[in-house]
């Protein structure tokens, strides 16, 4: 958390935790940062990621049968009312948006990446339990349909939306639904293929170009696109690597810019920071040189303050 601090991250979503822990880390760690125990960003905790059993983010695939037992309390659930259970035991617990897998993944055991794993019905009963709450809901989704009924059941959200079609990108646009692709963790997935296990390589190296194409194609028809990094995968404090990738994909330095600032704190429903003007948190970072030029400058971030206190000063 301080090395994202570092960074010049002052606010951050932590978009779910895998349940190889009862605890729910993220939710501890945020309210650390809250009290000022620690130097941290402040964090939007979502507790356990939800899928289905078997799906991206059991931890249990790929282990031997009843090694470990998972549900609902883990994010784990078969069933709309296992979905209520998981989602109200997340906000219970401190959860301030809902993290679901509506597909299949990359770094994971189950062979397809684009396949639905959460039904329809799943979904929408996740996303209208937590409304209930005031709580918004982000769908990790690679394949097309389940990209597209994510949307319909009402996300905030898309994280990845690698094999998106042209009539997702418009039900996006329609629904005024973020786009957050993670496009920086290819350099760091990319160099690692041949060290991977199998399945998971092939998938990655089936995806990979696939979701650079339909970014760029996402950001041509100008999908709304916050920041977002998959860390841990880019290495905490290494966040800033995804500006250069959004650009790579199309996008000009200064929208790349936005997307981690007013982008992200419109999609997180958040008005007091995102922008320097009177009235706004003071959170402000400094760089040596202009980022609109340069945008590998924001990778070295210099001066970090947030909410009017200093955390870093270099010369």
């Amino acid at each position: 958390a301080e090395k994202t601090l570092m960074a010049g991250f002052t606010t951050i979503r932590s978009i779910g935790q895998l349940h190889i822990t009862p605890e729910l880390i993220d939710v501890a760690v945020s309210e650390a940062s809250n009290q000022g125990t620690i130097a941290a960003p402040r964090i939007i905790p979502s507790g356990h990621m939800i899928t289905i059993s078997g799906g991206h983010g059991d931890i249990s695939l790929g282990l031997a049968e009843g090694l470990v037992t998972v549900g609902p309390n883990d994010g784990v659930i078969n069933g709309k009312y296992d979905a209520i259970e998981a989602v109200r035991y997340q906000i219970k617990h401190g959860a301030k948006f809902i993290k679901m897998h509506a597909t299949a993944g990359v770094l994971s055991m189950e062979d397809a990446i684009g396949a639905q794993q959460l039904s329809n019905e799943e979904m929408k009963t996740i996303v209208d339990e937590a409304a209930r709450h005031h709580i918004k809901v982000a769908a990790h989704a690679h394949g097309t349909e389940g990209i597209k009924e994510a949307i319909k059941a009402g996300v905030y959200s898309i994280e990845h939306g690698s094999i998106i079609d042209d009539e997702g990108i418009q039900l996006m646009k329609e629904n005024g639904v973020y786009l957050v692709p993670t496009r920086g963790l290819a350099t760091i997935i990319e160099p690692m293929i041949d060290k991977m296990d199998p399945v998971m390589a092939g998938k990655a190296e089936y995806v990979m170009p696939i979701a650079k194409q339909n970014l760029t194609k996402a950001i041509k028809a100008d999908v709304k696109i916050a920041f977002g990094t998959d860390t841990p995968i880019i290495p905490h404090g290494k966040n800033a690597i995804e500006f250069a990738a959004l650009i790579d994909c199309g996008m000009s330095t200064k929208e790349a810019i936005k997307t981690a600032t007013t982008n992200s704190a419109e999609m997180l429903g958040l008005t007091d920071r995102g922008e320097l003007k009177e009235g706004m948190l003071a959170d402000i970072i400094a760089v040596d040189t202009n980022p609109i030029e340069d945008i590998s400058t924001l990778e070295h971030v210099k001066f970090v303050m947030k909410n009017g206190t200093v955390y870093k000063n270099e010369k």
